[in-house]
């Protein structure tokens, strides 16, 4: 009888990695610590996290791997290079990011779970895409749902990198959201969701900042 043959991870080949690599220390700062992952069954999903510093005084965790697949977009963006993406979260100085307990480890977690996301579900995730978690993140905030931003504290440049053969890598903030603001999004989009977020609105997560839909209706 014959062995079905394991199928291989998606991994962006050594060229591509180097791009992505380079673009990450470039634009978002350099690292030398990764998150490797020990299991890969469809693709490999390391995050590269990059200390805080005194102009950056937060954790940047950037995915690497997730944009070795091809995600399935619209027939109507085809052509628009945005069938690959990379997601990254800003965390405060303080958090405790080797800690495994849930209400440290969840957007670690949640990176991973986007990463995989469009390919177990032959989807695509891109500026304005929301998922919600249904419940709480953690025992400690009411953050239930994620909407992709785009990165905009570190300038356009960040957005997207070239790859040698021409091809883009776009580059999404994960941004965790109420159910209120959720909800507003779903009816009204991500564009008026984030016109209700204030100009000095604080890209790093904060587990209890207010909530801006249910704050704006009291």
């Amino acid at each position: 009888m014959f062995k079905r043959k394991k199928k291989l991870p998606e991994l962006y080949t050594d060229q591509e990695l180097n791009a992505v690599e380079t673009h990450i220390a470039t634009m978002f700062g350099n690292f030398e610590n990764v998150f490797h992952e020990l299991v890969s069954p469809d693709i490999h999903v390391d995050i590269c996290i990059i200390d805080p510093t005194p102009e950056r005084n937060y954790y940047t965790l950037v995915t690497m791997g997730m944009g070795a697949h091809r995600m399935n977009v619209p027939k109507e963006l085809k052509g628009q290079k945005l069938d690959r993406a990379e997601v990254l979260v800003a965390l405060p100085p303080d958090w405790d990011i080797h800690n495994d307990d849930e209400r440290w480890y969840w957007p670690i977690r949640w990176l991973k779970n986007l990463a995989r996301l469009p390919g177990t579900c032959d989807t695509w995730l891109g500026y304005g895409h929301t998922v919600t978690n249904e419940a709480p993140f953690a025992d400690n905030t009411e953050l239930c749902g994620v909407i992709l931003s785009m990165v905009y504290q570190f300038g356009p440049e960040a957005s997207v990198c070239r790859l040698p053969d021409g091809d883009d890598v776009n580059f999404y903030q994960m941004v965790p959201i109420y159910k209120d603001e959720m909800d507003f999004k779903i009816a009204y989009g991500a564009e008026a969701l984030e016109g209700l977020f204030p100009d000095d609105f604080d890209i790093v997560l904060d587990i209890s900042r207010p909530n801006f839909v249910r704050d704006k209706k009291e």
